[in-house]
């Protein structure tokens, strides 16, 4: 591996945005009776499935962003019965809650630490402009990167090759000389591949090992330390 440029994916790669999310579910749902009617585990099951169809849909440009945000949580609660007239109110102390939770992904901040000295390194997300700023404010990835994309600048989600093209441009590099490194089979591995990248596929949070033919990674990993050493940093 003898990259020029490498980019990381923010979500579940360097933040954990699984323990955030279920950490500010739990806190939410402790301070509203009204989600209590039922379990917590059955609220998350229900609003887990909601926000992936909802995500997924805007995704495909179905929706935008003002309807994901009001509906993960008024559907979820219509669906279970609930008082639909708090939705927007948890809504926002959801988000809050959610803030109150960030933090690294284990290995990932020595990682880029280590990876920022030797090579140019950059983040491209998905995920809403003012959160995804706001994490890189409050994880000060500045002092490691010097380039940032949202997708939601591009007004297209990843893997669309827009994202990818964007972020190719403001590399500077040639295209096979970027690396991604990136938990999501589909929008980084693929869509990093389909760019002409090399990428390095993070399962730390993938349940799924049996991979199929999710073969297309050039490398995969699911401890820091061994992007590190394939990096030679």
């Amino acid at each position: 591996m003898n990259p020029d440029f490498i980019y990381f994916d923010l979500d579940n790669t360097l933040l954990n945005h699984s323990s955030a999310e279920t950490n500010a579910q739990r806190v939410t749902y402790e301070s509203y009776p009204e989600l209590q009617r039922v379990t917590l585990d059955e609220w998350l099951n229900a609003y887990r499935v909601n926000n992936h169809m909802l995500w997924s849909r805007y995704q495909r440009n179905e929706i935008d962003r003002h309807h994901l945000q009001f509906s993960r949580f008024h559907d979820t609660m219509k669906e279970l019965n609930m008082d639909t007239s708090v939705s927007s109110e948890i809504g926002s102390a959801y988000m809050t809650n959610y803030r109150n939770h960030w933090i690294w992904v284990e290995g990932a901040k020595e990682a880029l630490e280590r990876v920022s000295r030797k090579y140019k390194t950059g983040i491209i997300t998905n995920g809403f402009k003012e959160t995804q700023e706001k994490k890189f404010e409050i994880m000060e990835l500045n002092r490691y990167c010097k380039t940032f994309l949202i997708s939601e600048d591009v007004g297209k989600m990843k893997p669309h090759p827009a994202v990818f093209d964007k972020a190719s441009d403001m590399a500077g590099v040639e295209r096979n000389k970027i690396l991604y490194v990136g938990d999501s089979y589909v929008s980084d591995i693929e869509g990093g591949s389909n760019a002409g990248w090399s990428t390095a596929w993070y399962t730390g949070f993938e349940t799924d090992m049996s991979n199929g033919n999710r073969n297309r990674a050039s490398v995969t990993f699911s401890d820091f330390a061994t992007l590190t050493n394939l990096l030679d940093v």
